[in-house]
C-alpha cells in the first residue's frame, strides 16, 4: 500500500472533476466539499429545525418540539445555495454569483447538491438507514 502525503490527500478539494446534470442538460466541473465546509452547511441546514425539549423525571421521558417549516424550507435552500457555490466556483468553471445559483431551476438545485453531497461522501447510504434503531 502506498504512504500517502498531505498534498495528495487534499488533492480531492481541489480536483474538479466533470460531472453530467441532467436537469441542466450537459456536464459542469464540480469540486468536492471538505470537511470544514460540510459543517458549515449542515449548520446552516440546522437553523431551521427548531427546538426540542426532553425532561426524564421518574424514568418517564416527556419531549415536545416546535418547528416551523417556512424557516425549515428556507435553511435546507440556504444550505444547498452555500454547497453549490462552494463547488461550482472551481478554477474549471467561470465564477458563478449566489443570485446567478438562485435563479436556477429547483430540480437543477436539486440535482447539483445532491451529486455535490455524494462526490463529498456526505450522502446518507443505504448502511446507515440499516444501522439506525428502530422504534420497538
Amino acid at each position: 500500500m502506498t504512504i500517502l502525503k498531505k498534498s495528495d490527500i487534499l488533492l480531492g478539494i481541489d480536483e474538479p472533476r466533470k460531472i453530467t446534470i441532467n436537469s441542466l442538460g450537459g456536464e459542469i466541473y464540480l469540486r468536492p466539499l471538505s470537511s470544514s465546509e460540510i459543517t458549515r452547511i449542515t449548520t446552516i441546514e440546522a437553523e431551521g429545525y427548531g427546538s426540542f425539549e426532553a425532561s426524564n423525571i421518574n424514568r418517564e421521558t416527556k419531549a415536545s418540539s416546535k418547528m416551523n417549516l417556512a424557516k425549515m424550507n428556507e435553511a435546507a435552500a440556504k444550505a444547498q445555495y452555500e454547497a453549490i457555490l462552494l463547488s461550482i466556483n472551481n478554477p474549471k468553471n467561470e465564477e458563478w454569483k449566489l443570485e446567478e445559483i438562485k435563479l436556477l431551476k429547483k430540480d437543477a438545485i436539486t440535482e447539483l447538491y445532491d451529486t455535490i453531497m455524494e462526490i463529498s461522501g456526505a450522502n446518507t447510504t443505504e448502511a446507515d438507514i440499516k444501522r439506525f434503531p428502530e422504534d420497538k
